[in-house]
């Protein structure tokens, strides 16, 4: 056998195998992820990955790519070693790979990796036996089947990418058309900032340039409640301007029972479109898909694609990165400035209807470690930041005095480079001509706790600290410039207000709308306190109440009262003791803000106010 006729030869019996093997692993892989997902029956690792209709395409390409790899290495290794059996090793291991993937998928969380690797060998063991006694069959049905192989995976890519986008185009010519003079709206979540951080409401630092001067030009309201403190519930309401005990969507997917604001946006005439740099939460596959005729969460990268919608990416993410390399940062992570120029591209395709974009930017969010010279803007040690790192489930890390401030410099890093961000924006939708026209909000999902009450990061309580976030509304022509609104106010009320502010009021949300506050006149007196609510977390630390139990909490004009479902009431002069160190639950002189509290949670929620009575 000549050289070329021994190449042709390993390479119709090793290289085309590995091709249609590879095919098979990424569509079957791609369907039980998404399958599975959809049933809510995977391991909460993997449920938490970004597993959407787009998974049904990423695996094959993905394990298309593994599989000819590792049948271009056998190939090189028989070229290499012509006595070794390669073509037996080539099957088993290939074999090996596919049968892994699937039971990964099946098992994981259920046994031990090694237990899976052992059921994977013996499995492949077998069945490359099996194989070996009609090597010739079996290589040549895979041959004639790799047309149909790669035609079904093509097709998977053009349904669902050219799908969504053809989707979209029809749903934005049926568009009603706007009224005259129709202002565009921007709602951008800065998520995990806590007001006090922003200079424009009281911090030391000067972190906030650019958004002080839209509260100056605008209307900042000093005191605006989270619903509260983690992504998912807060952006949900937001969106339906329903608290959490209504939506429900706190430990589920939002559901249709709820309008959301993209959906009376489009009622308007308006092309909706999100944008999300937190793809954990915020995202399509959460719910939060109704109402955007345009989604941006996950698959903007190929390194989000791999990392995240594909078994292999997830094993190379979770052991290889994490574990073997130490590597602690986020490599899927989207930059402000990414968001900025997906939400531009997007603008520019058309400028015959108004938008309405919904933002969210992740750079505050922990891991604290936004590009320099933003990360040291503010340290005395260089690379502060990284310790506090969900990522890396180092949730509640021990940390010395200087440690936390090193924290918490990057923090406030993280937000200057915000900041800057915002102004590029507003700079590049001024060069377009579009600032003028134009409604800005900015606000929070929540804030953070950065070491008060023991605590660290979000989602562990509901301190003041953990739902205090800005809210500023920029809207020339539409508010009084400088108004300061220091009565509380939750940020479930922007449906409400947005359709407000264009001209739009309809009863499906209950708000109230802010509007009334932004005349410059007096405020109402009897303005309904706002709440928060946060469910029982498990899997983050110890320290955290959420982790034993329920919570509630309703802020008033001065006292902010909490119930937890185990650790009992507190109560708090949020105004007078801004820490909340001082726990006013035994003091007579306010019982009559206790009794005043419960009876509004019982009003409000019903009675018990906790799910599990």
């Amino acid at each position: 056998m000549t050289v070329k006729e021994r190449f042709q030869d390993s390479s119709k019996m090793i290289l085309v195998p590995a091709v249609g093997l590879g095919l098979i692993t990424g569509l079957l892989e791609g369907l039980l992820l998404f399958g599975l997902h959809q049933a809510g029956l995977l391991t909460w690792r993997l449920q938490n990955r970004a597993i959407w209709y787009e998974t049904i395409w990423i695996a094959p390409v993905v394990d298309l790519a593994l599989f000819t790899l590792a049948g271009g290495l056998f190939l090189l290794i028989g070229w290499m070693l012509p006595r070794l059996p390669i073509k037996r090793i080539a099957w088993f291991s290939l074999l090996m790979i596919a049968v892994f993937d699937w039971v990964f998928i099946l098992l994981f969380g259920k046994i031990s990796i090694l237990a899976i690797i052992i059921l994977a060998v013996g499995i492949s063991y077998q069945a490359s036996l099996s194989i070996a006694k009609r090597e010739e069959s079996v290589s040549s049905k895979l041959r004639m089947s790799l047309p149909w192989l790669a035609g079904l995976a093509v097709a998977s890519f053009l349904v669902i990418q050219g799908g969504g986008w053809l989707i979209e185009r029809i749903k934005a010519s049926r568009l009603p058309d706007a009224k005259a003079e129709t202002p565009n709206v921007i709602v951008i979540v800065v998520d995990t900032l806590r007001a006090d951080h922003l200079s424009s409401y009281g911090y030391e630092r000067d972190t906030s340039p650019f958004i002080d001067s839209l509260a100056a030009g605008g209307v900042r309201f000093a005191n605006a409640i989270s619903p509260s403190s983690w992504t998912q519930p807060s952006h949900a309401s937001m969106l339906t301007g329903r608290y959490t005990y209504e939506h429900q969507a706190e430990t589920k997917p939002l559901d249709n029972s709820f309008p959301t604001i993209g959906e009376f946006m489009q009622a308007n005439g308006y092309r909706t479109g999100a944008f999300s740099a937190n793809t954990l939460f915020f995202t399509r596959r959460q719910g939060f898909g109704r109402g955007f005729l345009h989604f941006e969460d996950n698959y903007q990268s190929s390194s989000d694609a791999f990392l995240n919608s594909s078994v292999y990416g997830f094993l190379f993410d979770f052991y290889g990165l994490r574990r073997v390399l130490n590597y602690e940062g986020v490599p899927t992570r989207i930059l402000a400035s990414e968001i900025n120029d997906a939400v531009l591209n997007w603008v520019d395709k058309d400028d015959n209807k108004p938008f309405f974009v919904f933002m969210n930017y992740f750079d505050v969010h922990d891991p604290y470690t936004p590009p320099e010279p933003y990360r040291s803007k503010y340290a005395s040690v260089p690379n502060p930041g990284g310790l506090i790192n969900g990522f890396v489930e180092r949730y509640h890390p021990e940390l010395t005095p200087q440690q936390l401030q090193n924290e918490i410099d990057a923090y406030d890093g993280s937000i200057s480079y915000v900041d800057d961000q915002i102004k590029i924006l507003f700079g590049k939708l001024e060069q377009r001509g579009l600032l003028e026209n134009t409604i800005v909000i900015i606000t929070s999902d929540h804030g953070e706790s950065l070491g008060e009450h023991g605590l660290l990061q979000h989602s562990a309580s509901l301190y003041i600290d953990e739902i205090h976030v800005p809210l500023i509304v920029w809207a020339p022509g539409y508010v009084q410039p400088g108004t300061t609104v220091e009565t509380p106010v939750t940020i479930s009320s922007l449906p409400a207000t947005i359709l407000s502010l264009i001209h739009s009021e309809d009863e499906s949300f209950t708000g109230p709308s802010l509007t009334r506050f932004m005349s410059g006149e007096d405020p109402p007196t009897d303005w309904p306190d706002p709440i928060a609510e946060l469910a029982q977390l498990y899997g983050a630390a110890e320290e955290n109440p959420s982790t034993h139990g329920e919570m509630k909490t309703v802020v008033g004009k001065e006292m902010q009262y909490i119930i937890h479902e185990q650790f009992g009431e507190e109560l708090y002069n949020w105004r007078n003791d801004p820490q909340e160190t001082n726990n006013l639950i035994d003091d007579q002189s306010v019982k009559t803000y206790l009794d005043e509290f419960k009876q509004y949670l019982r009003v409000l929620i019903g009675d018990p106010i906790f799910s599990k009575p």
